[in-house]
């Protein structure tokens, strides 16, 4: 019996701890535009790669894309990296 409460409670924090990833980090990284044209902006930020669990940099052009940009490395691995 208590096995099964040990199990019970691993499993529930293991499936808690996977549930609390933002889901920001899941979004296709590094977008820029909207599809047809590249903005003109220079402006380097991270973007997490949830394939190889990396956070990368990349120039955003200020427009478009989704919310998988962040302002440093730090940022992006505090919030995305596992």
């Amino acid at each position: 019996m208590k096995f099964l409460a040990i199990f019970g409670l691993i499993f529930a924090m293991l499936g808690l701890t996977l549930a609390l990833k933002d889901p920001i980090c899941e979004l296709e990284a590094g977008v820029d535009g909207n599809g047809l044209i590249k903005c003109a902006a220079f402006m380097p930020k991270w973007s997490y790669y949830a394939d190889s669990n990396q956070c990368s940099e990349f120039v955003y052009g200020g427009c478009g894309g989704n919310d998988n940009k962040f302002g440093s490395q730090a940022e992006c691995e505090e919030k995305c990296k596992e």
